[in-house]
């Protein structure tokens, strides 16, 4: 689109409000000056787009598509809990690993030509024009995409109240949170709706719905998965990975999505290797760390704690040689993540049209634009939302960026300190969330009520986040009918050890 040339005014007015004063006398100079060099932008028009390019990134290059795919609206009765956004019914190979089985796409992953909402009513109307890398894998691989499941507003939530859509129920007790803000795939899978979906995780939005809803699910190491195609917080915790019924299938899911594809600059050379061989191992051997300061944590409950340890007694009697572990930084964790997560959420999602720039990326313009038409309706923001961007605007404008930088260099030491760790062992275990979940707030609730449902269960998953460590969550016991999860943490790239580990716990009952 052809972008409007300034007038002396309109500088002289921008001028004024950035304080530029003495730019204003010189308004009508800048005026023309930027008015031609907008012409650059106007050439920018024609060109944009990847598509029919000579195909050297490969197989996995993402394709446009202008048509809608099928898909419609949940009936009440098939979605008693919210999870869906929308159904599908999506093939396109007949053989491979995941033939026959079910995905479900956390809204936030792009499916070309079906609606796509990111938990917020801002982007309501938009539809994908790109597959994720991710989606074009799973339907590769024989998999059928059943549809796109509910998530919290802008994926910026570890509760299940703050979707546009309504709030998520857990699966095990209605008016509870099912967790976020990969609710909704959680869900789908706990039901047996799917067999296998893709969540999202910037803080723990795989994991906490995972702990909350009695699934598991994998953060991966930073950079294994591909995120082209899916909307993120901020580039250097953006994580996609994948929620199952059982550790086999999560590896096997793992195995199909995992690898570059040529576009996500978050991706780092690594090997990839099937994650399903790695299953067989064990736990004779292996050495397990109890991380000290996972427990005991700030509104945590006994029960969590004891379940955990308990789990990781289990795996002592499988063979595992246990130990306990203490990492002081790891209580700071959650600190060093918080001015990335805020800063970076406001100025990629906010300011940034909902995805961001400063990335060799594959940008989604068309949802660009579509955000950018919606900058009117911000007061629609829920809370958290708000108060995410309030901090984020009053620290910014008295500091800066820095406290970005510091907590950056911090993450280098937090990082350091848990690779130390585990040099010694080979995972770190603790409770993924420090309690079970939590009811639901209604409308009425408090602004601090609100909010606190939607980050009271990061200090464990959140420093992973930050650090890029592998990050599993599994279920390990209940309490008072509610799932507990545990955690198990692994080196970079080492997913095959946590996979070993959490398989070997889960079939503990075949192996005495």
């Amino acid at each position: 689109m052809t972008i409007t040339k300034p007038t002396a005014t309109d500088i002289a007015t921008l001028a004024t409000r950035l304080g530029y004063h003495s730019a204003v006398g010189g308004a009508d100079q800048y005026a023309a000056i930027i008015g031609n060099l907008l012409d650059a932008y106007d050439t920018v028009d024609t060109v944009d787009g990847i598509d029919g390019i000579d195909g050297s990134l490969g197989a996995d290059a993402v394709v446009a598509t202008g048509e809608p795919r099928p898909h419609r609206g949940p009936d009440p009765g098939e979605d008693p809990h919210n999870a869906w956004y929308v159904k599908t019914s999506i093939i396109s190979a007949t053989a491979g690993p995941l033939a026959g089985r079910t995905v479900a796409l956390k809204d936030s992953i792009m499916l070309a030509g079906v609606p796509m909402m990111n938990g917020s009513g801002l982007l309501e109307g938009y539809r994908p024009e790109f597959d994720a890398t991710v989606v074009t894998r799973v339907l590769d691989a024989g998999a059928e995409i059943t549809g796109k499941t509910n998530c919290e507003y802008f994926c910026l939530s570890g509760g299940s109240h703050t979707g546009a859509d309504g709030p998520t129920h857990n699966p095990h007790r209605r008016g509870y949170s099912a967790g976020g803000s990969s609710s909704g795939s959680a869900v789908a899978v706990a039901t047996g709706d799917v067999d296998m979906a893709l969540g999202a995780d910037q803080a723990g939005s795989i994991r906490v719905p995972a702990s909350y809803s009695g699934v598991v699910g994998l953060k991966p190491t930073y950079g294994l998965v591909p995120y082209t195609g899916i909307a993120p917080l901020d580039p250097m915790l953006d994580h996609v990975g994948p929620m199952t019924a059982t550790v086999a299938d999560n590896a096997l899911l793992l195995s199909v999505i995992a690898g570059p594809d040529g576009f996500d600059p978050r991706q780092q050379p690594a090997k990839t290797v099937d994650y399903q061989a790695a299953l067989a191992g064990g736990a004779r051997g292996l050495r397990i760390g109890v991380l000290a300061e996972g427990f005991g944590q700030d509104g945590g409950q006994p029960d969590v704690d004891t379940a955990v340890r308990r789990a990781a007694a289990d795996l002592h009697k499988l063979g595992a040689d246990v130990i306990d572990v203490s990492i002081p930084m790891h209580s700071i964790g959650s600190a060093l993540w918080m001015p990335i997560i805020m800063q970076g959420m406001a100025r990629t999602v906010v300011h940034g049209q909902g995805f961001g720039v400063g990335r060799d990326d594959r940008y989604p313009t068309v949802m660009m634009d579509h955000l950018f038409a919606q900058r009117h309706r911000v007061d629609e923001l829920p809370a958290n939302i708000k108060l995410c961007v309030l901090m984020a605007e009053y620290v910014t404008e008295r500091h800066g960026q820095t406290h970005y930088g510091r907590a950056v260099n911090g993450i280098r030491r937090l990082r350091a300190a848990y690779d130390t760790a585990l040099r010694d062992v080979d995972v770190l275990v603790m409770p993924t969330t420090p309690q079970k979940a939590q009811p639901l707030p209604d409308e009425a609730a408090s602004i601090a009520v609100w909010c606190a449902r939607a980050t009271e269960m990061f200090g464990n998953t959140a420093a992973f986040d930050v650090t890029h460590h592998p990050a599993l969550s599994l279920p390990c016991g209940n309490g008072d009918g509610l799932p507990i999860g545990m955690m198990i943490v692994g080196r970079h790239f080492d997913e095959e050890c946590v996979y070993r580990a959490a398989f070997a716990y889960e079939q503990r009952d075949n192996q005495r």
